[in-house]
């Protein structure tokens, strides 16, 4: 459900950039530019975690650009890199 819930944003800056006009289309411009910088920034972050979990670069780059922390999220918590450790 959380992954599901990523693409609500995206549908709705997408919308909102081509369907809407005035601020609506700036808020949506805005929200998707946010998106994928905050996204790629996250898939560069978390590199070294994919190397070791195997598979395909590009899976986990279009992964992590759709879905952020809910992609390597989970991976993280079954590599046991999770930063929870007091």
């Amino acid at each position: 459900m959380q992954k599901q819930s990523v693409w609500v944003l995206w549908i709705g800056a997408a919308l909102a950039m081509f369907l809407a006009t005035g601020l609506i289309a700036t808020i949506g411009r805005v929200l998707f530019w946010l998106l994928v910088i905050a996204h790629f920034i996250e898939f560069l972050m978390k590199r070294d975690l994919f190397a070791r979990a195997g598979g395909s670069m590009g899976n986990h780059f279009v992964q992590t650009m759709i879905y952020g922390l809910f992609h390597w999220k989970p991976i993280e918590e079954e590599l046991g890199d999770g930063s929870n450790e007091s």
